[in-house]
C-alpha cells in the first residue's frame, strides 16, 4: 500500500471521530460552560508523557517514513489513542486545520542553557540558564520581531492536506492563538535566581525588562491582527476549553479578524513565591495592557492564585482562572463565586506511580466539587504538567474514570 493510500484509510477513522455527534455535544457543553453556567464539569488530559509508552504501543506506531506524511499520521494516531483510552471530554475539530505559515525575525537574543533530558522518554527536562540580560546595555539588543505571511508554505500545505483529507472531511486554514508567558521567558534569558532576587535588588531594571517583553507582545498582537492570522476557532486555550458564545468564529479568508474576537492567556509561574503586591507590580499591570486588547482572557498555570484573586479583578474581560493543587480551593471558590471559571489543575503526582490509587483522586475531586457547588462556581478538571506515569497509560484511563465517577454523584 502506498503512503497516500494508507494514510487516507487512517484519515477515515479520524474523520469518524471528528464528525461524530459526540463532538457536537461536547462542543455545546464547552459553550455553556464558558458562559459560566453550572453544567457537568469538563474533564481533560493534556501534556501527556507519550515517550514513556508510545514506543511499545502498536496503535502508536507510524508506518509512513516521509516526514510530511509521518507528521500527519502521528498527529492522528495520538488523537485517536487519547480518544480511545483517556479522552474524557476531549474532541477534535470537524475539519482539519492548516495553520497559516508565518515568518518571524526573532527578538535579537537567544537562550543559552545546559539541559539534562529525561531518561524515561518523558518530555520534561532540567534547564540551567545563563544570564544573557545582565544589564541595561544588554536590553538594547532586544527587538520587536517582524512577522510576515509565508504564503508559499500555506499553499503547499493546503495542497498536501487536500490529498489526504479530500473527499473524507473538510480542511481549511486556521490562525494562531495568543498565549504569552513573560515570566517564563525572563528567567530563560536572565536566570531564575537572578530574576527573583532582582525584583527586590534591581526593581527598576526588572521593570525595564518586563516593559521590553510587553512591547514585544503588543507588537505581535497588532501584527497578527493586521495580517489577519488570529485564531477565532480554537477548541483549547492552553489545555482548557475555548469555544464560547461570546466570541465569533470567523472565516479568515473572507472576514476581518481583530484581537477583540479572540482569547488571550498569560501566566507567571515563578511568581508562586512572591506577594500579591509584587505580583501586581511586576506582572498584572503589564498583563492588563495585553488583556485589554483582546476579547476574553485566561490567567494562570501552576502558580497558586487563591490569595491574589482580588488583584485579578482588574482585568475586565477575565473569564478563567487557573487553580492549582497548592491553592486553598475553598477560599478560591468563595472569592471566585460565579464571576469566573474555576480551572482546576489536579495533582499529577496521583498518576505517577506504577499502579493507580483512586482514593487520593476521589478525595481531591470531591473537595473541589463541594467548594464550587457551595459558591455556584463553574469548574473544569484539566490534568496537565504530567512529568511521568511510570510508563503506564492506564493510570490516565483510570484517572478519567475515577474523576467522572465522582462527578456523576454530584451533577
Amino acid at each position: 500500500m502506498q503512503p497516500i493510500e494508507y494514510i487516507k484509510e487512517l484519515a477515515k477513522r479520524y474523520a469518524e471521530e471528528a464528525l461524530s455527534d459526540r463532538g457536537e455535544r461536547i462542543l455545546n457543553l464547552y459553550r455553556e460552560h464558558n458562559s459560566k453556567k453550572i453544567v457537568r464539569p469538563p474533564v481533560l488530559v493534556f501534556e501527556v508523557p507519550w515517550g514513556e509508552f508510545a514506543p511499545k504501543e502498536e496503535e502508536l506506531q507510524c508506518k509512513c517514513e516521509d516526514n510530511q506524511y509521518h507528521g500527519v499520521e502521528s498527529e492522528m494516531r495520538l488523537a485517536l489513542f487519547q480518544l480511545k483510552h483517556f479522552g474524557g471530554d476531549y474532541i477534535v475539530h470537524p475539519y482539519y486545520r492548516v495553520h497559516v505559515g508565518l515568518n518571524g525575525t526573532g527578538i535579537g537574543i537567544s537562550v543559552k542553557e545546559k539541559i539534562i533530558p529525561s531518561t524515561t522518554g518523558a518530555y520534561i527536562m532540567a534547564h540551567e540558564y545563563e544570564d544573557v540580560l545582565p544589564d541595561y546595555e544588554s536590553l538594547e539588543k532586544i527587538n520587536n520581531p517582524i512577522y510576515s505571511l509565508n504564503n508559499e508554505y500555506t499553499e503547499k500545505r493546503m495542497e498536501f492536506i487536500g490529498k489526504i483529507f479530500g473527499g473524507i472531511m473538510p480542511y481549511k486554514k486556521a490562525g494562531h492563538s495568543l498565549s504569552f508567558a513573560t515570566w517564563d521567558r525572563i528567567p530563560m534569558y536572565h536566570g531564575v535566581d537572578n530574576s527573583l532576587t532582582d525584583l527586590y535588588e534591581r526593581s527598576e531594571f526588572i521593570h525595564a525588562m518586563v516593559e521590553k517583553f510587553t512591547q514585544i507582545y503588543e507588537s505581535q498582537i497588532d501584527q497578527f491582527e493586521k495580517l489577519n492570522v488570529l485564531d477565532t476557532d480554537p477548541y483549547y486555550i492552553h489545555c482548557t476549553p475555548a469555544p464560547t458564545y461570546d466570541l465569533p468564529a470567523k472565516d479568515m479568508d473572507n472576514e476581518k479578524i481583530v484581537a477583540k474576537d479572540v482569547w488571550i492567556r498569560i501566566m507567571a509561574q515563578i511568581f508562586a513565591v512572591v506577594s500579591p503586591e509584587m505580583h501586581d507590580e511586576f506582572d498584572f499591570r503589564y498583563t492588563k495592557r495585553l488583556f485589554d486588547k483582546c476579547g476574553l482572557s485566561y490567567y494562570g498555570c501552576c502558580e497558586p492564585l487563591d490569595n491574589k484573586i482580588d488583584k485579578l479583578r482588574q482585568f475586565g474581560n477575565l473569564r478563567r482562572i487557573s487553580i492549582t493543587p497548592w491553592a486553598n480551593v475553598e477560599s478560591a471558590a468563595e472569592q471566585i463565586g460565579n464571576d469566573y471559571i474555576f480551572s482546576y489543575k489536579p495533582n499529577p503526582a496521583f498518576v505517577a506511580s506504577p499502579t493507580f490509587d483512586p482514593e487520593p483522586v476521589i478525595e481531591e475531586v470531591e473537595r473541589v466539587i463541594k467548594a464550587c457547588l457551595k459558591n455556584n462556581t463553574p469548574i473544569e478538571f484539566v490534568l496537565k504538567d504530567i512529568s511521568t506515569i511510570s510508563g503506564n497509560y492506564n493510570n490516565l484511563t483510570q484517572w478519567v474514570e475515577t474523576v467522572n465517577g465522582v462527578i456523576d454523584r454530584y451533577y
